[in-house]
């Protein structure tokens, strides 16, 4: 051992090479340098085994000196040669790399030798555990450097992303067999359960090549899958053939192919384990570090998401072909419903029309009235035809709801309007009350919710024979919303079983077979109105007491202005100052009155009978604050309005009160007598707000001696513009609705001629000089769509100004007009048509030189 003993002490340095010379373990041969100086050049030049190190040296003292020592020799070991009293320091410098520290004379050679060469191993066995982390941490970094490409070329990998399984395992087994450097890895998947286990794909780095197919009966392998189970991440083996988790599979696999060592990563999916991805190390065994188990963990992951992909293509596959089947069975609906439809509607055409020209004739009362019941039914059916094509639209999507502004006080007046006649006929009370807090101008799709709500009030007079129809509109209680709306129509009619209550909501689905014939229908109103308020993300329930009547409730959402509130219009009458005395039995009647009168300005007070109007009128008028407005329900029991009247009349003949009638069934009769006995005016049941504010604003005025007449002058009739008389062209196969459609031009200048179909059309317009082709899109030979193509392209050769195409279609969906336009018709008419609506269209034809 040659040791560099920097000392500047001589006689030290004396006794030093005395007491080393007695150390016969192993020969030490000690050189001197009495300065650091001296002592780094010596270092520059000579090869030494250690270092005895004097900290205060003539240019050099303290910790500073072990410092520049070991920069100098960052690889040999140093010992600090040290007196008693400074062996504080000596530490210091044994904790900044000193390998050990000896006490200055006495010596003892065999104590220092010792000491000298335990620090020559100390250093040796450092060096050598540094140099193995190093390669540990650098095979680490290797790794991981390795995992990370891998990782990103699989999440790049298309048959990952796809779901295309055996070409996914391909890829995951050659980036493990990489990323590990193991000579064998494989994915091996469960089946359903779990008897067998089958080989997805092997990859073999030696020969680069792939293989799958084999399966492997799990209960030869009971101890390797109780200790799958037992797993979290991954099983790991240094040596398989002895290891008692996987030696079973040493004759099956591991024995064949060499296999020493293995890691089996498990493959989860929705929480079980469904697979491993086996890495095997071939020949000998190996220790498996953490990182390289969390690595074939992570690839295990890639599996899983791979196996999620293949479910999701196979899904979508699977949903491509349910959407599929359903489009053409879809399609094969709307044809036949469309085939349907032409072939009703072209004879109903006929029929309805026939019926319209027949009216218009002379007939006795006898034939008139089996005419209207024939123009009924024929109605009855064309609403069955058209309620039949709206459930289509809505159940296969079709149906598109409008988005126009429109005023919801009217359109439900409008509907109340509709439909009271026939619960006049019944001798049903038909009210309705709009709640204040209910918007007045709302955005949505009038037509339909007018469709709904027709719907449901002609349902409730359907099944009431007796007593009253309510429509109650209010804000949607549940949905803090101001466009969201709640109807409530409530009868008091035969009510509904409670085990029928949801079913009526059914298509063609009555509560009794019987119902039919009693009350006639079809069911299918509720069925539409049902899926129109869901379009309108609503809906409708009933409830029901059987006997006693049912409630329809109806809540829709609809848009609000933005410079909307929920209060209504501002209305021309004011009634502040006016007392008013409400007359009428029935209470929502009385309600609806007195809210109305009230937001008119006026002081309202409502009674229920004759009796108790006479004596509130008394009162008032005995006070300083008579009533100065009464309206009275003309039939109410034991006294009637008119006896009221008469007894305000006849006890304050010159200046009692303002009188309006309220009247419902007998109305003619009711009318007479109001002006008989000289009244302020009448309103019919059920009463809109306009007739009201317009009747007692009349009534008014007459009490002053004006005479108004707006409303109720005629208006005064225009002279109708000269009609051109144009040349038409009929293309109709129908010899009925020939005949139909030449009796409805027949008081006009107008000249038609008719071709039986599609191919005479065409040859007639080229031969022709026509202003217009009215064409039947369904005729034989050549159907309205061919012919219409044939004439446009006939126009663009020869360079003529195109004709007007108007298309007679007897089918009325969407996609019809949309074919009707893309054949080159400039607009459609759907049969049954009416014979104004015809001439209305023909009068807005100038002819073909006029788009």
């Amino acid at each position: 051992m040659i040791v560099l003993a920097i000392q500047d002490n001589a006689r030290e340095m004396a006794l030093l090479r005395d007491a080393l010379s007695n150390f016969t373990n192993v020969p030490i041969l000690v050189e001197h340098a009495d300065r650091l100086s001296v002592a780094l050049s010596c270092l520059a030049v000579r090869r030494f085994d250690l270092i005895l190190l004097d900290l205060n040296l003539p240019d050099s003292a303290g910790l500073d000196t072990l410092a520049r020592v070991q920069a100098r020799a960052p690889e040999l070991p140093v010992v600090i040669l040290t007196a008693p009293n400074a062996e504080p320091v000596a530490m210091l410098a044994v904790q900044n790399g000193a390998q050990d520290y000896v006490l200055k004379g006495p010596y003892d050679g065999g104590a220092i030798g010792r000491a000298l060469c335990t620090a020559v191993e100390r250093k040796r066995l450092m060096t050598d555990l540094n140099e193995r982390i190093a390669g540990q941490e650098s095979r680490r970094v290797s790794l991981l450097e390795e995992y990370q490409a891998g990782l990103l070329e699989l999440t790049e990998n298309k048959a990952i992303i796809s779901g295309e399984l055996h070409l996914a395992a391909q890829a995951i087994t050659e980036t493990a067999s990489r990323v590990l450097a193991v000579e064998r890895a494989s994915i091996w998947l469960f089946q359903e359960d779990r008897s067998t286990i089958q080989l997805q794909d092997l990859y073999e780095s030696s020969t680069c090549q792939h293989s799958a197919g084999a399966v492997l009966q799990t209960d030869q392998f009971p101890s390797y899958l109780q200790a799958l189970d037992r797993e979290e991440r991954a099983l790991t083996a240094l040596d398989a053939h002895l290891d008692s988790r996987t030696r079973e599979r040493s004759s099956s696999s591991l024995t064949p192919c060499g296999g020493g060592a293995r890691l089996d990563a498990l493959i989860r999916h929705r929480g079980k384990t469904v697979g491993v991805l086996c890495h095997e190390h071939l020949g000998s065994p190996r220790t498996w570090t953490s990182h390289e188990m969390t690595v074939a963990t992570s690839l295990a992951i890639m599996v899983t998401l791979a196996m999620e992909s293949m479910e999701r293509r196979e899904s979508e596959k699977a949903l491509r072909q349910a959407k599929e089947r359903a489009e053409k069975a879809s399609a094969a609906k709307n044809e036949f419903l469309a085939s349907v439809s032409h072939e009703i509607r072209t004879p109903m055409n006929a029929i309805v029309g026939m019926a319209d020209l027949l009216w218009e004739t002379d007939l006795v009362p006898e034939q008139r009235k089996y005419l209207r019941i024939f123009r009924r039914a024929g109605g009855n059916l064309l609403n069955l035809i058209n309620d039949i094509l709206d459930l289509s639209k809505v159940e296969v999507g079709h149906l598109e709801l409008e988005s126009t502004e429109f005023d919801l006080s009217d359109l439900i007046e409008k509907a109340i309007e509709i439909l009271a006649l026939r619960a006049n006929e019944k001798g049903l009370e038909l009210a309705c009350h709009i709640s204040p807090d209910v918007p007045c101008t709302v955005i949505g799709d009038p037509h339909r919710l007018h469709q709904i709500i027709l719907n449901l009030i002609s349902n409730a007079i359907k099944f009431t024979d007796s007593g009253s129809v309510m429509v109650w509109v209010k804000p949607d209680p549940e949905v803090p919303s101001l466009g969201a709306i709640r109807f409530a129509v409530s009868d008091t009619g035969i009510g509904i079983p409670s085990d029928k209550l949801a079913s009526i909501f059914e298509s063609f689905t009555q509560a009794h077979a019987s119902t039919t014939r009693m009350y006639g229908g079809t069911g299918l109103g509720l069925a539409i109105s049902k899926r129109l308020a869901e379009r309108m993300a609503g809906r409708i329930w009933v409830e029901s007491t059987l006997g006693e009547g049912s409630t329809f409730h109806c809540c829709v959402r609809l848009a609000v202005p933005s410079s909307q509130t929920a209060t209504h219009h501002n209305i021309p009458l004011d009634l502040h100052g006016i007392r008013a005395l409400v007359v009428d039995d029935h209470a929502i009647n009385r309600l609806i009155l007195h809210e109305s009168l009230a937001a008119l300005g006026a002081e309202v007070t409502d009674t229920a009978s004759g009796h108790d109007a006479i004596e509130e009128w008394r009162r008032a008028a005995e006070s300083s604050r008579p009533y100065q407005l009464v309206l009275l329900d003309c039939r109410m029991p034991e006294m009637d309005g008119f006896h009221v009247a008469e007894e305000i009349k006849r006890a304050d003949p010159s200046l009692g009160p303002t009188i309006v009638m309220l009247t419902s069934r007998h109305w003619a009769d009711d009318i007479a007598r109001t002006y008989d006995m000289g009244l302020g005016g009448y309103l019919i049941k059920p009463i809109r707000r306009s007739d009201l504010i317009q009747t007692i604003s009349i009534a008014f005025d007459r009490a002053k001696g004006i005479q108004q007449t707006a409303g109720f002058a005629s208006v005064a009739s225009t002279t109708p513009t000269e009609l051109k008389a144009l040349r038409i062209l009929l293309a109709e196969d129908s010899t009925d609705n020939q005949m139909l459609i030449r009796a409805y031009v027949k008081q006009t200048p107008y000249c038609l001629d008719i071709a039986d179909h599609g191919a005479i059309a065409v040859e007639r317009f080229k031969a022709g000089d026509y202003d217009l082709i009215l064409m039947d899109m369904q005729m034989p030979v050549m159907n309205g769509y061919e012919a219409t193509r044939a004439i446009r392209a006939w126009e663009h050769e020869h360079h003529l100004v195109p004709i007007q195409v108007i298309a007679l279609t007897a089918q009325a969906l969407k996609e019809d007009g949309v074919k009707i336009f893309d054949a080159g018709c400039d607009a459609h008419l759907t049969k049954p048509i009416k014979k104004h609506t015809l001439l209305e269209v023909l009068r807005a034809c100038k002819g073909r030189h006029i788009s």
